[in-house]
């Protein structure tokens, strides 16, 4: 028993010294860049460890991207998810444009994973798959703001979600582009229009 788990944590520290070592390279290199064995030598392993653990080039890549995406997405939900609103998380993405945290500064560019997506059928299911999972979580967020009162309740839960989905996507253009934009002052707007809106104080 103990020998198996050993052998599954050591295979699992494999599986991640590849995906980081990737990481690093596609950084570098792009995607398309580092080949299987320089991957290989980066991480301190042959070929073979390396089709143990994935079937082809674009199995890591797919990865590549779950590790960073989905990486991203827990640190800016999770939030949301230990009890705070919809407030906490568009002002901790906010944050993290400002910082250089998003997107993916240091690593893998969001054109690049879309161009590979454009490229693999799997990557690119890979990809709705963790944008969907976003929608799913905002939208659960959102509903929860609703019943308590600091989300607008005429507001549909999943429209919300599939608005903050569009800022997310958009901040990514803009910052791949260098687009000026001040994403502090975008999400306390976009706060404002899902606040509750106070009623007229009678005079």
């Amino acid at each position: 028993m103990t020998t198996t788990k050993t052998r599954a944590e050591a295979a699992e520290k494999t599986r991640a010294r590849l995906i980081d070592a990737a990481t690093e390279l596609f950084a570098r290199e792009g995607l398309g860049g580092p080949s299987l064995d320089a991957i290989c030598k980066h991480a301190g392993f042959t070929r073979g460890a390396f089709y143990v653990h994935f079937s082809s080039r674009d199995d890591l890549i797919v990865a590549v991207v779950e590790k960073i995406m989905g990486g991203f997405i827990d640190a800016i939900l999770m939030a949301g998810e230990a009890g705070a609103d919809l407030a906490t998380i568009v002002r901790t993405f906010a944050i993290a444009v400002k910082s250089g945290a998003f997107p993916f500064r240091g690593e893998v560019r969001p054109h690049q994973i879309l161009e590979a997506c454009a490229r693999s059928p799997e990557l690119h299911a890979t990809y709705l798959e963790l944008i969907e999972q976003a929608r799913a979580r905002l939208a659960i967020t959102a509903r929860r703001g609703q019943e308590a009162g600091t989300v607008r309740a005429d507001l549909d839960a999943d429209a919300v979600a599939q608005l903050l989905l569009a800022l997310v996507l958009g901040t990514e253009i803009a910052t791949e582009l260098d687009v000026p934009h001040d994403a502090g002052a975008v999400a306390e707007n976009v706060l404002r229009m899902l606040a509750p809106v106070s009623p007229p104080v009678s005079p």
